[in-house]
């Protein structure tokens, strides 16, 4: 990929773009908060709905086998209406399943409103990185990516320790509702952010002067199109194929862990009240993480993912250690310094694969980004199955496992060729 020209005009994304991004950002929030719902609340769900808590713990595992299953079909069939208007249909669905998980009054039924979630979850995420790339210069891609992910931060942050917090005022179904409220807010908002905006004030893709004296069209090509992030040409397929792999992996690795993280904290600490205040520092240190990466992901995306996955390796090896023989004051700071390693590294691996993904497919973006979506959600489903059959045995397997898989991960990163743009 060419240098940007160095003036500071293409590197500047505008308050409209801006507004544009955040609320891209607000939609991945509600997606995510409702994603990672029963996390938090696992042991209210389990003795309302009279079921173990590995089984609620499988609610998530499900949600992602049916979304790796439709991912790519669902993407496909969207294809044939704007990305626009496909973003918006997928929160629709999300509140319907929202009000059905509100409606609960059996595990039942709470299945099924994880089901009509999971449906349109490959939809939302093949395509919201693309729509926000869309926004701005190619040289922007990475931060506006980064931006996006801010709202799976902000969820972390807000979103499931909010819920948790509510959920034990309340009811976790009530709680439900409000976030079925949510979504219907940033829904609207959605409807105002994808709106076709006039050709004249769309941003440049190449980084170069505006054309001049454009004519009277309603779209100019650059537009009706979607850019290219990368090299033109054939899209390397196995590269990307091979990039999703990887992701595949740390995200078994890092759900092993994070599906059960009621659990695990309750462990370290003594009781289940640590919860929420460790939920918040995961989320916190999520959201320097997104912020950390959107300033180096444009620079030097194979050094940031790099350091992104060590960090996630000694974060969650630390938790391992906080889990032995230990007095439980150390065990607690030590819990907290995990969590919060562990979260900034999280938070900063979506964008990094996300837009490594993007580079690697150049204009064959939102089908590269279907596969990623997939692999995704099978991570989920696998991690969260994986740390299931583990809960029988001492709660430090579940860290000591995700520990592993990431120090895998770190290598397979160090010794791969970098990707084209870095």
């Amino acid at each position: 990929m060419s240098a940007a020209a160095p003036t500071a005009a293409p590197d500047r994304i505008d308050a409209p773009t801006a507004a544009r991004l955040a609320v891209l950002a607000g939609a991945t929030f509600v997606y995510v908060t409702f994603e990672v719902f029963p996390v938090g609340l696992i042991h209210d769900i389990a003795a309302d709905l009279g079921v173990g808590a590995g089984r609620v713990g499988l609610l998530i595992s499900g949600y992602a086998v049916v979304a790796a299953v439709v991912t790519i079909p669902t993407v496909a069939l969207a294809a044939r209406v704007s990305r626009g208007t496909a973003l918006v249909v997928s929160l629709l669905v999300l509140v319907v399943a929202e009000l059905l998980a509100a409606s609960a009054t059996g595990f039942a039924t709470m299945a099924v409103s994880r089901v009509a979630a999971a449906l349109t979850h490959g939809v939302l995420w093949s395509l919201i990185a693309p729509a926000a790339a869309a926004l701005v210069p190619r040289e922007r891609v990475g931060t506006a990516t980064a931006v996006v992910f801010g709202g799976s931060s902000l969820a972390a942050i807000v979103g499931s320790p909010g819920t948790t917090f509510v959920g034990e005022l309340i009811g976790w179904r009530a709680t439900a509702l409000l976030l079925a409220a949510a979504t219907v807010a940033v829904t609207l908002a959605l409807v105002w952010a994808v709106r076709p905006r006039p050709a004249a004030s769309a941003p440049a893709r190449d980084g170069g002067p505006a054309a001049p004296q454009p004519q009277p069209q309603p779209q100019s090509k650059s537009q009706a199109q979607p850019p290219s992030y990368g090299a033109a040409g054939p899209v390397d397929w196995p590269a990307v194929l091979a990039l999703c792999a990887v992701a595949v992996v740390l995200i078994v690795a890092h759900f092993l862990t994070y599906t059960y993280f009621a659990v695990v904290v309750t462990e370290i600490t003594g009781t289940s009240g640590a919860v929420v205040a460790l939920l918040a520092v995961f989320g916190g240190a999520g959201a320097v993480g997104t912020y950390l990466i959107g300033r180096h992901n444009d620079r030097a995306p194979q050094r940031a993912a790099a350091v992104t996955m060590a960090a996630f390796a000694a974060g969650i090896g630390l938790l391992a250690l906080a889990c032995g023989p230990a007095p439980t004051v150390v065990r607690c700071a030590a819990a907290v310094v995990a969590v919060a390693v562990w979260g900034g590294a999280f938070a900063a691996a979506g964008p990094v694969f996300q837009t490594g993904v993007m580079r690697l497919a150049g204009a064959e973006a939102d089908r590269a980004s279907s596969v990623y979506v997939t692999g995704f959600q099978i991570g989920i489903a696998g991690g969260s199955a994986l740390g299931a059959s583990l809960l029988g045995h001492p709660v430090a397997w579940l860290p000591l496992t995700s520990t592993v898989l990431a120090t895998a991960v770190l290598v397979t990163v160090l010794l791969r060729r970098p990707v084209p743009g870095s």
